[in-house]
C-alpha cells in the first residue's frame, strides 16, 4: 500500500477555523487517540540517511480506552512535494516482546515520538490534528491508495482540500515528527 500524506504546521494557523471548514466540507470526528512510536535504526544501514522508518507504534483509542500495537516499515518519500511513500503495517500482541526482538537482532531504539491525534474522516481521507510532544501542532491529511498509478491523483485530492482549507501549499512539511524533534532539541 501506498500512504499519500501531505502535513503542514498549525503554529500561524486557526486550528479551530479549519476544522469548522472540515465539517462544513463533510468530515466528521472518528476518534481520539494516545500514540507513541519508538523508532528503530537499521543494522546494515543508517535510516535517517536512506530516508526509511522502522517503529513499534502503541496506539490508545482515548475515546473506548482501547489500545492496539502495530510494527511499520515506511519506505523512502516518493516525491518532492509531500511524505508519500510505500508503508508495510502488521498489528502485535505484545510491544515489549517485538522490542526486544529487534534489539537481539542489532537495531537500535532512538527517541520514542508521544503525540495526541484527533482524526476526521470523510470518505477515503483521514484528517489528523497532532499535538507532538516537543514538537507542536500539526495537520496531517492522508489517503491511502493499493497502487502507484493512483498516487499523483491521490496527491491532487489532497492539495485541493489543503486549498480549500486556506492553507498554502508553500507550509508544506516533509520532515517526520521524529525529524522535527531532533531539529527542536539540537540531536
Amino acid at each position: 500500500m501506498i500512504e499519500v500524506e501531505i502535513k503542514v504546521s498549525l503554529k500561524d494557523e486557526d486550528s479551530k477555523k479549519i476544522l469548522e471548514k472540515l465539517k462544513n466540507l463533510g468530515f466528521e470526528k472518528e476518534e481520539t487517540k494516545e500514540q507513541i512510536d519508538t523508532y528503530f535504526n537499521g543494522i546494515d544501514r543508517d535510516f535517517q540517511v536512506t530516508d526509511e522508518a522502522l517503529r513499534i507504534r502503541k496506539s490508545l483509542n482515548l475515546d473506548s480506552n482501547k489500545g492496539t500495537i502495530y510494527v511499520t516499515y515506511k519506505g523512502k518519500k516518493l516525491d518532492s512535494i509531500s511524505k508519500t511513500r510505500e508503508e508495510i503495517e502488521v498489528e502485535i500482541l505484545d510491544m515489549d516482546l517485538m522490542y526486544n526482538i529487534f534489539e537481539k537482532l542489532g537495531f537500535k531504539p532512538v527517541h520514542p515520538i508521544r503525540k495526541i491525534r484527533k482524526i476526521y474522516k470523510k470518505d477515503d481521507i483521514e484528517v489528523s490534528f497532532d499535538t507532538v510532544d516537543g514538537v507542536g501542532d500539526y495537520l496531517e491529511i492522508e489517503k491511502v491508495v493499493d497502487d502507484d498509478s493512483k498516487r499523483e491523483q491521490a496527491l491532487l485530492e489532497l492539495l485541493d482540500l489543503l486549498k480549500s482549507l486556506n492553507i498554502s501549499s508553500d507550509k508544506l512539511e516533509k520532515r517526520s515528527y521524529l525529524e522535527l524533534w531532533r531539529g527542536n532539541c539540537g540531536k
